[in-house]
């Protein structure tokens, strides 16, 4: 995969395709269920001081999808623009475009088991929509445990290829735990969990390194 995005000029090309697969199997579910759907969607409920938020089944069919598109554009634009700049910017400080790519290739998924499981529900579906996100978040953590940063000052920090290198086994294991909580436990309380602990665990391989620098 690095050869080829080396030789296209730093597009993340597996990431891109599976963005635009997932692009379409998105559009491909709002078709299906499109007409089942009410004309107006409640997204909150009315309460005591407070309006309800109703709106047309357009958004709540296009809104998720179109976030993706403009995301993908963003990560697979900006990972362009810094293969190109490589000449102002030192390489060594530049990870490969195969980190956006993995990125590319673990965030999109997410957001279509998002996506079918909201229309689902609306629709009238009787899906699990909480344990099958839980289980994609989890799925999702586990996956960005592999990423690098776009542009990374800290590559020369000693000792932060050590702790990033345990960081990813953390996310990972947080990422399971993660998948496997959501069987067992109340799946909202596992999601707050598991992004709380993916936090901590990132804000950990940045803060250990430089305050063992400042020693």
């Amino acid at each position: 995969m690095q050869a080829v995005e080396r030789r296209t000029s730093g597009v993340p090309w597996v990431g891109v395709l599976v963005t635009v697969l997932s692009v379409l199997a998105m559009a491909a579910i709002s078709r299906a269920v499109y007409g089942s759907l009410p004309e107006l969607v409640t997204t909150r409920q009315p309460r005591p001081g407070q309006a309800g938020v109703q709106v047309p089944r357009i958004v709540l069919a296009t809104a998720i999808p179109v976030t993706v598109v403009l995301l993908g554009t963003l990560m697979a634009g900006l990972t362009v623009a810094a293969h190109r700049l490589r000449r102002l910017v030192p390489p060594a400080l530049l990870s490969p475009s195969r980190s956006t790519s993995l990125i590319l290739v673990v965030l999109p998924p997410f957001f279509v088991v998002v996506h079918g499981g909201l229309l689902l529900r609306t629709a009238g579906h009787d899906f699990p929509l909480e344990v099958s996100v839980t289980v994609a978040l989890g799925l999702l953590i586990a996956g960005l445990g592999k990423a690098r940063p776009l542009i990374d000052p800290l590559r020369f920090v000693p000792g932060v290829e050590r702790a990033r290198h345990l960081g990813g086994h953390g996310l990972v294991a947080v990422g399971g735990c993660c998948v496997v909580g959501a069987f067992f436990l109340p799946p909202m309380l596992v999601s707050v969990a598991a992004a709380f602990a993916a936090g901590a665990v990132s804000m950990l391989t940045v803060l250990v390194p430089l305050a063992r620098l400042r020693h």
